[in-house]
C-alpha cells in the first residue's frame, strides 16, 4: 500500500536540478533513509523532460551480474531474445532516445551497474541515469549526492502521520500528544532526534505509538540502545538497527523465527511458499498462517495484490536483519536447503499440470521468476547441486520455449552444462532443450553443435524424436521444407510411440504444417492441423493450439481466403498475448495487416505494419534468422505501398512505430483502445 510522501522540498529540487546538469547522478546514504522514494518523488517532477522514456529498475534482489542487462531490458519492455549482448541491444535501442533510466538499490551489484552505466551513456547521447545505493558507481561524469537524515519537523509529521488516529495507550501518557500537543511536540521530536531522523527508522516506531507515549518509547529505546552498543555515546547510524531489534523483541517468538526464515525469498512469496519453506521444529506450519498475519499487522511484512493471488514481501533492510538473525540461528543453510526444494517441487508440479492449466501456471512461474533465480544461483554454485540445476534447466523448456524467457533460458542450460558433464538423462534433455531455445534465437550453428552433442552422448537414442524435431526447425528455418517435412514426420512416429506429447508430438504438428505449407501443400496441411488441435482439445493444450491456428491462417492466406486467415490469426493472438508469446504476436499482426490491405483497410494495415516492425527490432527477432515469415510481411507491405502510395505509407508506417504493444494487440484484434 502506498503511504503518504512528507517533506524533501529542498532535496527533491536540488536533485531535479542534478539531473539536469549532469548525465549520471547517484543517490548515496545509509540503508532506511529514503533514496528510492526521494528518487521516485524527483523523477515525478523531471517527468516531461523525457518524451522517449522513463523506467525504474529494481535491482534489490537481483544477484546474477549476468542477468543485470536482462533485467533492465525486460524493465523497458525490451525483451530482445536473440543470441546478441543485452548490452549492445540496450545501447543501440536508446541511442537516439531522449530517455531517463533509474536503477534502484544497487550496491551489491557496482561492478556490473558501473559497467552497464558507462557502455550506455557512451551509446546514448540524451540518456540520463539516476542510481541509489549506499556507495557511489566510481564512473566518469559521475555526481555523488549524499542523502541527508529529515529535517526534524517532517520527522515529526512522518511520525505522527504513520503512527495514525490517536488511541489508547497502554503507558500513562497523551494519546494527543501523537499529534503534537504543546507538550507531547517536544517529545516527538526528541524520539525522532533519537532515531537519527532515519525515515525508516521513525516509521518502525510508529507502530509502537499505537500502544505506548512518544516519552516511554523514547525511554525504551535509549535502553536498548545502551544494550547494543555498550554506552551513551553515539555509534554511526545505530538508531536504525536500534528500531529494528526493538521491532524484533515486540514480535513473538513464532514471529521472530518466521522474520529470519523468510529472509530466504530473492522478492515476494506466497503462503503455500511460506509454509513449506519456514515451518519446523518450534514453528509448525499451522502456525505460519498466524505468525505471518503478526508480522504484516507489524508492518515488517507487506502484502499485495498480484495476478497470480496475494503475495508477501519484505522490504530489503527487515530481510536483511532477518537474515542475521537466520545465520545466527545456525539455520541459514537448511532453510535455503528447504526453499530450494520447494521450487524444485514446484517446476515439477507446473510440468504435470501444465496441460490443461497453462496460463494459470505460467502467470505463477513468472512471480516466482527471483525466486526460480535464487535456486539456480544456489545449484550451479554448488557441485553437489549442479545436477538439480541441470534438470531443472531442462524441466522448464515451456518456459524458455512458450514465454518469451530464451535469453535467461539459455544462459542456465549453458551454465548447468558445462558445471554437470557427467551424462544421464538431465544432461540429456539439457541438451536438445538447449538446442531447440539456440535454433529459435537464430544461433543455427550452436543449435547443431548441441545436437551433435546429445547423439554422442545418447547411444541408446532416448531422446531421438527430440533431436530429429529441432533438426526440422533448422531445416524449416533454412527454408529447406522437402528436407523440414520429412523429418519433422520422423518426429512426429517417434513422439506418437513414446507417448512424448507436449515437448515433442504437438509442437511438431505446427512446424510441419509449416513445413507443408512452404512446399505448397495445402490440403495436407489442413489435415495435419486437424489432427494437431484434436490433440490439443484432449490435453488442455493452449500454447500449440495458438500456434496451430496462426498455420492456419497462413493456409488460408494462402489460399486467398481474407476472412479465415482473420478469424485464425486473431484467434492466435489473443492466446499469444495470454503467454507474452513475441514471435507468435508479430506473425499474427502481420498477418492481419496483410488482411487490412486486402480489404480496403490500407491505412490500418500500414500502422500494424509498423508496429510490428518496431517489436521486431526491439524484440531481436529482425536478427534472430527467423526469416519464415516474411513472405506475409512482404505481400503486406506490397499491397499496402500499392494502395496508399509510398509517401503515406511511410507516414502511417512510423504512426504504429511508436504504439506500446499492449495498444498494437488491441488494434490488431479489433478491440477498444485509447
Amino acid at each position: 500500500m502506498e503511504t503518504t510522501f512528507i517533506g524533501r522540498h529542498a532535496e527533491i529540487a536540488q536533485v531535479t536540478r542534478l539531473m539536469r546538469e549532469s548525465r549520471l547522478v547517484t543517490l548515496t546514504g545509509l540503508g532506511g533513509v529514503g533514496k528510492t522514494r526521494l528518487a521516485r518523488r524527483a523523477v515525478e517532477e523531471a517527468a516531461e523532460e523525457f518524451p522517449d522514456g522513463l523506467w525504474l529498475v529494481e535491482l534489490a534482489c537481483l544477484t546474477d551480474p549476468y542477468l543485470l542487462a536482462e533485467t533492465v531490458a525486460g524493465s523497458m519492455g525490451l525483451a530482445d531474445q536473440s543470441a546478441r549482448r543485452q548490452e549492445d541491444v540496450l545501447a543501440e535501442w536508446l541511442g537516439p532516445r531522449r530517455s531517463l533510466l533509474v536503477l534502484d538499490t544497487c550496491e551489491h551489484l557496482v561492478e556490473a551497474v558501473a559497467s552497464l552505466v558507462d557502455t550506455l551513456l557512451r551509446a546514448a547521447p540524451h540518456l540520463r541515469v539516476l542510481v541509489t545505493g549506499r556507495q557511489p558507481l566510481g564512473v566518469p561524469g559521475e555526481h555523488v549526492y549524499l542523502v541527508p537524515p529529515l529535517p526534524v519537523e517532517d520527522a515529526v509529521v512522518l511520525l505522527c502521520d504513520r503512527a495514525g488516529p490517536p488511541g489508547d495507550t497502554d503507558d500513562a501518557g497523551d494519546p494527543g500528544a501523537v499529534h503534537g500537543a504543546r507538550g507531547g511536540a517536544a517529545d516527538l521530536a526528541e524520539l525522532c532526534q533519537r532515531l537519527d531522523r532515519i525515515p525508516l527508522a521513525i516509521e518502525m516506531a510508529a507502530v509502537q505509538l499505537r500502544t505506548m507515549s512518544p516519552t516511554v518509547l523514547t525511554r525504551r529505546l535509549n535502553d536498548r540502545y545502551h544494550l547494543l552498543t555498550g554506552s551513551g555515546g553515539p555509534v554511526r547510524h545505530g538508531s536504525l538497527r536500534t528500531a529494528m531489534g526493538w521491532s524484533h523483541e515486540l514480535c513473538t517468538p513464532a514471529e521472530r523465527l518466521l522474520w529470519a526464515r523468510l529472509s530466504v525469498f530473492a522478492a515476494g512469496f506466497d503462503l503455500e511458499a511460506a509454509e513449506w519453506v519456514c515451518a519446523g521444529g518450534p514453528l509448525p506450519a499451522g502456525q505460519v498462517l498466524e505468525a505471518l498475519t503478526g508480522l504484516v499487522d507489524k508492518s515488517l511484512v507487506q502484502r499485495e495484490e498480484h495476478p497470480a493471488g496475494v503475495r508477501l514481501r519484505m522490504l530489503d533492510t527487515v530481510r536483511e536483519f532477518g537474515a542475521e538473525w537466520l545465520f545466527r540461528l545456525g539455520e541459514a543453510d537448511a532453510v535455503r536447503g528447504r526453499h530450494r526444494d520447494h521450487y524444485l517441487e514446484l517446476a515439477r508440479r507446473c510440468v504435470a499440470e501444465w496441460p490443461g492449466r497453462q496460463v494459470e501456471w505460467y502467470g505463477r512461474m513468472r512471480a516466482e521468476q527471483r525466486n526460480l533465480r535464487r535456486v539456480f544461483e544456489l545449484c550451479l554454485a554448488d557441485p553437489e547441486w549442479s545436477r538439480a540445476g541441470l534438470g531443472l534447466a531442462g524441466t522448464l523448456w515451456f518456459l524458455w520455449v512458450c514465454c518469451g524467457m530464451l535469453r535467461e533460458g539459455r544462459h542456465y542450460l549453458e551454465t548447468a552444462l558445462r558445471m554437470d558433464t557427467g551424462g544421464g538423462p538431465e544432461r540429456i534433455r539439457a541438451l536438445w532443450v538447449c538446442a531447440w531455445v539456440a535454433a529459435l534465437q537464430g544461433d543455427l550453428d550452436a543449435a547443431r553443435q548441441r545436437l551433435d552433442r546429445c547423439r554422442a552422448e545418447d547411444p541408446e537414442g532416448s531422446a531421438t524424436g527430440h533431436v530429429v524435431q529441432v533438426e526440422g526447425l533448422l531445416s524449416l528455418i533454412r527454408r529447406d521444407y522437402p528436407r523440414a517435412v520429412e523429418l519433422l514426420d520422423e518426429a512426429m512416429a517417434w513422439h506418437m510411440a513414446e507417448g512424448s506429447v507436449l515437448s515433442g508430438l504437438l509442437p511438431c504438428y505446427t512446424l510441419a504444417a509449416l513445413g507443408l505449407l512452404g512446399a505448397g501443400r495445402p490440403e495436407e496441411t489442413m489435415e495435419t492441423l486437424a489432427e494437431g488441435q484434436a490433440l490439443c482439445e484432449a490435453h488442455g493444450e493452449e500454447w500449440s493450439r495458438a500456434q496451430m491456428e496462426y498455420a492456419l491462417a497462413w493456409a488460408e492466406h494462402v489460399k486467398g481466403e481474407t476472412r479465415g486467415a482473420l478469424r485464425h490469426a486473431r484467434a492466435a493472438l489473443a492466446s499469444a498475448r495470454l503467454f507474452e508469446d513475441l514471435l507468435l504476436s508479430v506473425a499474427c499482426v502481420e498477418m492481419i495487416a496483410w488482411v487490412a490491405a486486402e480489404e480496403g483497410h490500407a491505412g490500418r494495415g500500414a500502422r500494424l505494419l509498423g508496429a510490428a516492425q518496431a517489436i521486431r527490432d526491439s524484440s531481436g527477432l529482425s536478427r534472430s534468422g527467423l526469416t519464415i515469415f516474411t513472405s506475409i510481411r512482404d505481400r503486406a507491405v506490397a499491397r499496402t505501398v500499392q494502395t496508399l502510395g509510398s509517401a503515406e505509407f511511410d507516414t502511417l508506417f512510423a504512426e504504429g512505430q511508436g504504439l506500446d504493444l499492449g495498444i498494437v494487440v488491441k488494434y490488431a484484434l479489433g478491440e477498444k483502445i485509447p
